[in-house]
């Protein structure tokens, strides 16, 4: 990296000091920004995981008027009323769920009642075992480890996918 210009050596009799010269910044600049693009340009990402079954929060969120109005407005279909909880269980799958920290989603907006707050929710859409219409939800306020994810479709996805727990399922995420 010194013969090509992008770092420079300085030595002391403290130590040593290492320095980006500019072509180094524009260098480091270029390789950041291919990574950038090639991350941002996936189409979709594929996140497998066993199905578990959860708490039953998810149904008690999606029989509310103001989440079940927003997702169809955003989705285009009424949600089931309850969410397939899935955990990841390899690292691949865990690297693509962590990527959608950082990839743009659809965003149901928190909103404000006299008595609460409705948190906001990322969604991203998706296909569960290539059935479709599905999505990823992601509470932006939620008790789950990253581990976790959560799917909802117009369907009861246990019955129409005949899943129970501990079952494979692969998710496909379009981002």
């Amino acid at each position: 990296m010194e013969d090509d210009k992008l770092i420079v050596r300085i030595i002391s009799k403290e130590g040593e000091i290492i320095r980006l010269t500019e072509e180094g910044e524009r260098f480091l600049s270029s390789c950041l920004s291919s990574l950038k693009d090639a991350i941002l340009s996936l189409h979709s990402i594929e996140i497998k995981g066993n199905i578990v079954s959860g708490l039953g929060e998810g149904k008690i969120f999606l029989s509310m008027e103001y989440y079940k109005s927003q997702i169809n407005k955003i989705m285009g279909f009424d949600p089931f009323p309850g969410t397939l909880n899935i955990v990841i269980y390899d690292k691949a799958s865990l690297e693509n769920r962590l990527l959608l920290d950082s990839s743009p989603s659809l965003m149901v907006p928190e909103y404000k009642q006299k008595d609460r707050v409705l948190g906001a929710v990322k969604l991203y859409p998706a296909a569960i075992n290539k059935l479709t219409p599905a999505a990823v939800v992601i509470p932006l306020r939620t008790t789950h480890p990253k581990s976790v994810i959560e799917i909802i479709s117009p369907f009861h996805l246990r019955e129409k996918l005949n899943l129970k727990d501990g079952d494979e399922v692969t998710i496909e995420v379009y981002v």
